[in-house]
């Protein structure tokens, strides 16, 4: 820690504090917006009353609907709003949609009528959005993913592009199905009251909230949020165990526990930490933490102007969003119309898919322009795997290129002959030579180092000279680097280093498989690459239905052999495989890879164009996945049987790490009703807690992350090692959960530390030590765990392109 007089932890405090208010306005006004919009039900309060109201309001629903099929015949209020219920999924999904459309006027003192109308659209764009769902799902999950208003995709004229042309109700129909709504809501849940109101010579019904939901919106807690820390301008406060480290005055813990836990996050949820022996993982933590950095000024006056000027690939997307053109003067031709209709579409889809990341990239810049040349220390906690995360949002080592290329080490390493080729080799792999052998980087490091020189001494001059690189900032750091390193002989430069597929290569390694453990470079002497190895595998497939299949698969073949078939559009699927990748997910990878080949595409030509192309594509590339890396995903398979016979039990599922990490899953029933709406999207309703400790164990929900848990919880495991022996050794380091960065002359112990500690972690049979471990804790008796037994443990990590 600091010496307070030198004034940077009163700094440091005064930063935090600004941050935390600036946290504090935000949420503010985003609550005020989302009022001002409409969107009541976002607030918290809306979803408190929401979660109070909606099985008092399904209940009532159920009782009128079964009253109803008993004795058809029978009359009642409102009996024509019955039959336009019938593509809902039951009664609870009635009440969602209900109950959000009325919380989202809740305060707007409507007539009746108006009321009833807005309940009476909400229902029919659910029936609407339903009815899409069932023809044309792929493309729902693509407009919704792309940011289009839910009642945008649910109007007539969308439906009827997606080829989904749906019935109209007409302003009767609306008023009845509101007014059979709005009686059960009235009287099942005391959230609302009609009162009558004189205008003029009239006395119109107006509907307002009731008393009682004027008490509970007043005394309803406000929400929570977090504040975004940038950097620290001080050393974080060293971690003497579980808490009391991190940020100046930081309270929470140092492991974050999963959300469903968050409720006993300082009892129950971390006591099996408590428990364990973690002054290793301290010790390695307080390492990262002492680590000092240096945030490069001209880097970031570099990324300032390129930013706003709008200079191309040089961030993920330009800073001013495209213009929608002018509307056609009179009598447009048909393809004048088309042509201006696609810009403006285009147009319209940049302003919702980046309006995200625009403000990520610019408040990332503001936060580096305020420490620009300024020493940072970085705070770390770690999550209930044992991965170690940075605590700040912004200029952070975690972060996107743009960010990670800001900052270097403070301390200076001599410029060596081989920390110079090192420069060399992580400036190749940098420009997109990361698959390459070393000999080759090397060679064009040296071969290209005139380029380099002058890219860093002209970088906006010379644009053409590390712009089309694959991570353009870092190989432009590295130019720097390279040219402090000769003008100054030294030079804070970091060297990176990322493990191959580590989904895949880690669970190969624990199934012994020579297939696959080779294709991600477990052995061997030579580079290979499992995403090159399935994208000829599908080439081939490709190539066959072109030649021999029928006339539709000629054609979808030869749209996607003319787009190419490369490692970039199989990388996404197969390292989602370890973790619980689906095929809907395979096919929205494709959906997303094909519109961007494509262009815009037209709503109405979407289905043929892309949807059946993505899906053509994604039963091949489903198939040559299962094909190669079936091991991996055998394993993914034994956990779930192993979870599910372990809970049905009545016990968690609880496993050591090779660093001696208490692994442990407790996932237990949601005292929640999770309802799935189209047009408001997924609602929860909670009963005190998410997952109090009094429920029973689930491994259903378990199992939704169990594959994602145990491959993070071994790459978590190296990590900590390799920390815990840089300590040792007193190396400064970067993490990023498999990749790792050092200085320039600490490049080749790093890479040697990686494949060793690769290599000891796994001469062991982990999978057959988990299973004894759970059996002897539970006394359940598991199924033997996949071993195939085609690799020598021995061999393990002997690749030199294992981390590269």
């Amino acid at each position: 820690m600091c010496n307070p007089s030198d004034g940077l932890v009163a700094e440091q405090l005064q930063r935090q504090t600004k941050a935390e208010r600036r946290a504090a306005e935000a949420f503010q006004s985003s609550q005020r917006r989302l009022r001002e919009l409409g969107k009541e039900s976002a607030l918290p309060y809306g979803q408190r009353l929401y979660s109070v109201c909606l099985e008092a309001l399904a209940a009532s629903l159920e009782g009128a609907f079964e009253d109803f099929l008993l004795a058809p015949d029978k009359a009642r209020a409102h009996a024509a709003a019955m039959p336009y219920f019938d593509a809902f999924k039951g009664v609870h999904h009635i009440a969602a949609v209900a109950l959000v459309a009325t919380l989202d006027q809740l305060s707007r003192k409507q007539r009746m009528a108006t009321f009833c109308q807005n309940l009476g659209r909400a229902v029919e764009d659910e029936t609407r959005l339903s009815r899409l769902e069932n023809k044309s799902p792929l493309e729902l999950r693509r407009l919704m993913r792309h940011g289009m208003n839910r009642r945008k995709i649910a109007s007539k004229e969308v439906m009827a592009q997606l080829g989904c042309p749906a019935p109209a109700w007409n302003d009767m129909a609306r008023l009845q199905v509101g007014q059979f709504l709005l009686d059960h809501i009235n009287t099942a849940t005391g959230l609302v009251r009609v009162v009558k109101h004189r205008i003029g010579r009239t006395m119109p019904y107006f509907v307002l909230p009731s008393a009682e939901a004027e008490e509970f919106i007043r005394e309803c807690p406000r929400g929570t949020y977090k504040a975004s820390h940038s950097a620290m301008v001080c050393p974080p406060e060293p971690w003497p165990g579980l808490y009391g480290g991190g940020l100046m005055g930081n309270q929470e813990c140092l492991i974050r526990v999963p959300i469903q836990d968050n409720e006993e996050k300082d009892s129950t949820a971390i006591e099996h930490y408590r428990k364990a022996d973690l002054y290793n993982f301290f010790k390695g933590v307080n390492h990262l933490q002492a680590t000092p950095l240096v945030v490069d000024a001209q880097m970031v006056e570099l990324q300032r102007t390129a930013w706003d000027n709008g200079i191309d690939g040089l961030f993920p997307c330009r800073r001013a969003p495209m213009d929608v053109p002018e509307r056609l003067g009179d009598e447009p031709t048909a393809d004048e119309l088309r042509a201006r209709n696609r810009l403006a579409a285009m147009a319209h889809r940049d302003r919702e898919q980046n309006r995200t990341r625009r403000i990520k990239i610019e408040r990332a810049l503001q936060s580096a322009e305020e420490l620009a040349g300024r020493t940072v220390w970085q705070s770390y906690h770690a999550d209930h795997r044992g991965r170690i995360y940075s605590g700040n949002k912004y200029v952070t080592h975690q972060g996107p290129d743009y960010e990670k290329a800001l900052l270097s080490f403070e301390q200076q390493a001599a410029a060596t002959d081989e920390g110079i080729e090192w420069i060399f080799k992580a400036a190749a792999g940098h420009y997109g030579l990361s698959r390459s052998y070393w000999s080759e980087r090397l060679r064009w490091g040296q071969q290209h180092k005139d380029q380099m020189l002058a890219a860093a001494a002209d970088p906006l001059g010379r644009l053409e000279l590390w712009r089309s690189a694959k991570d353009p900032w870092q190989f432009l750091q590295m130019c720097k680097g390279l040219q402090e390193a000769l003008e100054t002989g030294s030079t804070g430069v970091p060297i990176r280093l990322d493990q191959t597929t580590s989904g895949c290569g880690i669970l190969a390694a624990l199934v012994r498989d020579a297939k696959v453990g080779r294709l991600c470079n477990l052995f061997g002497n030579t580079p290979r690459d499992l995403y090159s190895v399935i994208a000829e595998r599908v080439v081939r497939r490709l190539t066959v239905d072109l030649e021999m299949g029928d006339e539709r698969a000629k054609a979808l073949a030869e749209l996607w052999l003319n787009r190419g078939i490369d490692r970039g559009l199989v990388k996404g699927p197969i390292l989602a495989t370890p973790y619980g990748g689906s095929y809907m997910s395979l096919c929205d990878s494709l959906v997303d890879a094909l519109d961007e080949h494509l262009g815009y595409v037209p709503l109405d030509e979407f289905a043929f164009r892309v949807a059946i192309p993505a899906k053509y594509l994604a039963s091949h590339l489903w198939a040559e996945l299962k094909a190669v890396v079936q091991p991996c995903i055998d394993v993914k398979t034994w956990l779930k049987k192993s979870c599910r016979l372990v809970m049905t039990a009545g016990h968690p599922l609880e496993w050591t790490t090779p660093m001696g990490w208490p692994m442990r899953l407790a996932d237990r029933e949601p005292t929640k009703r999770r309802v799935t709406t189209l047009m408001f999207g997924r609602k929860v309703s909670l009963s005190i807690q998410d997952q109090p400790v009094s429920s029973p164990l689930s491994p259903t929900q378990a199992n939704k992350g169990i594959g994602a848990n145990f491959v993070h919880a071994f790459d978590a495991a190296l990590c900590q090692q390799l920390i815990y022996r840089a300590g040792e050794l007193g190396m400064p380091l970067l993490t990023n959960h498999d990749c790792f960065a050092s200085h320039i002359n600490d490049a080749r112990q790093l890479h040697t530390m990686l494949h060793s500690g690769f290599r000891d972690m796994h001469r062991t049979n982990w999978l057959q030590v988990a299973r004894e471990e759970i059996q002897l804790l539970t006394g359940v008796l598991l199924p033997e765990p996949p071993y195939v037994g085609t690799l020598q443990s021995g061999l393990v990590g002997t690749n030199p392109y294992l981390y590269s």
